[in-house]
């Protein structure tokens, strides 16, 4: 359980005290690979050669660079922001660890804030420094020191306290950032990396839309509705949230938001065979399962 504790610091408001769990739902075997059925074909890609199997990563985290709830930003009255996290905190802080396999505990006091009257938490913004996985890939990777299109080598994998994270492959046990499962995906001319960095995206945004999609932003400052915080780039935008509408609290009261972010990683990563389409070669191509995004959720809950 991860408690935040955000209080009122006016006569005309109480405290309100925020919980958040990061969980994995029904995640069971995690450290075996495992295959989808064949027949599966809408939950695979067609442009990376033949498909080979899926693989559960047994440890999945995620590092915040923000997180925050909003209300709706754009219609006139009172507008509500509640900072969990912000650039004002350390990055090399572990508060911004999101340990979805593991249930860690972190407590922290975000900015003061007041609620004064009844406001509806629209939206959820998360903008992730990365996710990071371990793994075991299947046995016909033993023996295969290199492989293209993961990144391997740069001898800083357990240091969390960057922006990122890069590869580290032992026999088959890999542990990896989530960069190179996504720029095949968010890249139309993907061809390799070539030593770039690749395209992805590090912002979510949960709720006020009834589907999800990819936004391309590339006015960085501008918000808009589906790009609340002004971000550029590629916006996962979710409808897989659930709203609370938080009430004024007097003061000397206190009320409690508890919310639960769940990530799906069961058979997260997928496996093609790539350009020369020959399983467990060293083209093969390693890539999040289509529409990922709707893995994760966001359920909150006021009381």
């Amino acid at each position: 359980m991860i408690l935040f504790f955000i209080s009122g610091c006016k006569k005309d408001g109480g405290k309100l005290l925020c919980t958040m769990t990061y969980n994995v739902p029904n995640n069971k075997n995690v450290s075996k690979s495992t295959e989808v059925k064949t027949d599966a074909m809408s939950n695979q890609y067609s442009q990376f050669g033949e498909y080979i199997t899926s693989v559960t990563p047994g440890r999945f985290l995620g590092k915040f660079l923000d997180l925050r709830f909003l209300n709706n930003q754009f219609i006139p009255g009172f507008h509500l922001d509640i900072n969990l996290i912000d650039n004002k905190s350390d990055i090399a802080n572990p508060d911004r660890l999101a340990d979805f396999s593991n249930n860690s505990s972190v407590s922290f006091i975000p900015e003061q804030v007041n609620v004064r009257e009844n406001v509806e938490l629209i939206y959820l913004s998360a903008i992730c420094l990365f996710f990071y996985q371990e793994f075991e890939l299947p046995q016909q990777y033993e023996n295969i020191t290199m492989l293209k299109y993961l990144s391997f080598g740069n001898g800083y994998i357990n240091n969390f306290d960057g922006h990122s994270v890069g590869g580290v492959k032992t026999g088959r046990f890999v542990k990896a950032s989530h960069e190179d499962f996504l720029a095949p995906i968010f890249d139309s001319n993907w061809t390799g990396f070539n030593g770039s960095y690749p395209v992805t995206s590090h912002s979510y945004v949960f709720g006020n839309t009834d589907s999800t999609f990819i936004l391309y932003s590339a006015n960085q400052h501008i918000r808009t509705i589906d790009n609340p915080q002004g971000q550029n780039g590629y916006i996962v935008r979710s409808n897989k949230y659930e709203t609370v509408t938080i009430s004024a609290i007097p003061d000397g009261d206190s009320k409690t938001i508890k919310g639960t972010m769940s990530f799906n990683i069961t058979d997260l990563i997928q496996i093609y065979a790539g350009q020369d389409n020959i399983a467990y070669t060293n083209d093969d191509i390693f890539v999040y399962a289509p529409n990922f995004w709707e893995r994760i959720s966001v359920k909150l809950e006021y009381y």
